[in-house]
Formats: structure tokens, sequence, C-alpha cells
């Protein structure tokens, strides 16, 4: 075999050790609120105490060259769409046994004025009115959209950004205190491009549409500040490097987790070097899958060490970094499961 055969069949072997067989799964988990509500509070009620956004330069157009103002266009349901957004999503959580949104606005023009906070007895009212034991206010908005426009040529390219600041504070019925103030600032965007500007400016959407949906995702992203809210995290097990690991693939892909652990913990026990390392890095999935945060995190740790005595090319860089990134993201589900518990009252 030449020097070239020899450095080729090499490489070959190089590649085939670094290829790794996994599957993903995706997993609902539970994230804490920004905010901790004392376990009296059950129902809230929210207010829009905003005035309406006035300012000259609302929307704009960016040019490679200029900056144009557009004529101003208000959206004065602004902080009620802001409030309905948060009303929804909050029910949609199920934290509070009650949301309640009050529809009418509290601060109109002429006779309101900025950032005025409620009164004592605009706080007790509301609560006596919906029976609820805290306010959630929205105290001023702002909001403002740029477009952007790259002429290539014969050829536009066209992004559309909308930006919204929010201010919220929240008050305890029960005791008269603020209990949080939060300024929230979200932007969103959309592109659009196309032969000529009107075909480009047709994928995006009007600059009312536009704030309209700045204010839903804002709406929406504060209710997970005011209470735990769920996301979806992508996880990864392996596939292969045991013949058992076959069977227990064909369990996991059906989500019977608890068949799964079993054949992993043989491998553990029976098995070396790297299929240590992936039947331990299964097993912590398994347990994270049934609630089981210590556990898992356990025995990512123990994958974490089986990958750190290995050495190349027995585990690639790549799956050790992923042992060092899932042991590393356990510790973080573990603290927010420590919040979590605090925040819903349960006692360790």
């Amino acid at each position: 075999m030449d020097r070239i055969a020899k450095g080729t069949l090499f490489g070959l072997l190089i590649l085939l050790s670094g290829c790794i067989s996994y599957s993903t799964i995706n997993l609902d988990t539970l994230n804490p609120a920004g905010v901790k509500f004392p376990v009296e509070i059950a129902s809230v009620v929210i207010v829009d105490n905003a005035l309406p956004y006035r300012d000259t330069a609302i929307h704009e157009v960016q040019t490679e060259s200029r900056r144009y103002k557009l004529d101003t266009l208000y959206v004065d349901d602004f902080g009620h769409r802001l409030v309905e957004s948060l009303g929804r999503n909050l029910r949609d959580q199920q934290f509070f046994d009650s949301v309640h949104v009050v529809e009418v606005p509290l601060n109109v023009p002429g006779s309101g004025e900025e950032l005025r906070p409620l009164s004592y007895f605009q706080i007790d009212s509301l609560c006596r009115r919906y029976n609820a034991q805290a306010v959630i206010s929205l105290d001023q908005i702002k909001y403002h959209t740029t477009t952007t426009v790259v002429d290539l040529s014969n050829f536009y390219y066209l992004t559309l950004d909308a930006q919204s600041r929010s201010y919220w504070k929240i008050y305890n019925a029960l005791n008269g205190e603020l209990m949080d103030i939060y300024l929230q600032q979200d932007t969103i965007f959309w592109e659009g491009e196309g032969y000529s500007l009107n075909h480009a400016f047709g994928g995006l959407p009007g600059l009312r549409e536009a704030v309209e949906a700045v204010a839903d995702y804002s709406g929406a992203k504060y209710a997970g500040h005011v209470a735990p809210s769920w996301s979806t995290v992508k996880r990864l097990y392996f596939t292969e490097g045991h013949p058992l690991f076959f069977q227990a693939t064909d369990f996991a892909l059906r989500g019977k987790w608890e068949k799964a652990l079993p054949i992993w913990y043989r491998v553990y026990e029976a098995g070396r070097g790297k299929q240590k390392a992936r039947a331990a890095f299964n097993i912590a999935l398994g347990q994270e899958t049934q609630g089981k945060f210590n556990e898992a995190l356990a025995w990512a740790y123990r994958s974490l060490q089986h990958y750190e005595d290995l050495g190349f090319p027995s585990a690639s860089e790549w799956e050790k970094q992923q042992a060092k990134l899932y042991y590393i993201e356990l510790s973080t589900r573990l603290q927010k499961k420590k919040k979590l518990d605090d925040q819903f009252g349960f006692e360790e």
C-alpha cells in the first residue's frame, strides 16, 4: 500500500471514529418566574394605566443614504392589546386561580398624566371588585418601527423592526406594598425581498399590524416574568455503542423511558470506556424525563468523568462537549426547580 493510500485510509478511520449515532427528543420544561408572589395571592387584576403614546418619529424608513420619517400612525389601543395579551397568557399558564383584565384604561389624555401611580384607594377598589389580591399595572408604553431598504442592483432586501418598551408595576393589595417594578424592551422583525420595491414591501406587514404584533408579543413575554412558564428544549441520547443500545432505543422512541433505563444500567455495569460514558449520559436523560433531577445530575457527572478519562480517538471532542453542556444544563435546571418549589410554596 503506497503512502497516499495509507494516508487516505487513516483519514477515513479518523472520520468514521468521529461519526456519532444519536437521536433527539423535545422536552417541555417549566421555568421560574422573575417575581415571587406570596402564596396568599390567588387572583390578580390587570389594568392599563398608561397614556397613549405620542411622538413625531414613531415610524422611519432607512436607506443607505437617508433616514425618512413617515406620517405618524398612532396605535391608541396598544396598551389595551398589551394587557389583553398578558391576561390570555397568564390564564393559559394557570398559575393563578383567576386573572381579570379591566377593559377601560385608567389613565386618559386630558385628565391623566405620564407615569401616574395607582393610589391605594384604586388598588383596594379594584381588588374588592374582582375579588383579587394583587394588581398588575401597565404604567407607560412606547413603540417604534424602522424599515430598512437595501438596494442590491435591481434587487431589494427589506427588513421591518418593531420595537416596544413597557413599564410595569405589581401591587400587593394584602399589605399595600409595591411588589415589583419592571422595564421591558422587545423587538420583533420581518424580512421582504423582490425585484421591485412593491414586491419587496409585499412581504412585510403594515405598520399598524407590526405594532400590534409587538404588543401581543410583549404581553406574552411579560407573562413569563409574572408566572412560571413552559418552554421546549432539545435533548440527545446515544443509540449505538453497545448491542443493547438498540433495544433501549426502541423503548425510548416510544417514550417508555422506565423500560429503557434498566437496559442502560446493564450496559453501564458491564461495559467499559465509551460504553460507560454513553450509558451514563442516557441514564441521566432517562432520569430527567422522570422528573428526578438530582439523580439525573449525578449520572451526568459520571458520564462527564468517564469522557474526561477517554482520549482521542476513543471519544470525539464534540461528544465530550455534549457531556459537559448537558451537565451544565442539568445543574441550571436543578436550580430552577428550587426556585419553582419556592414560588409554588412547596416545602422541602
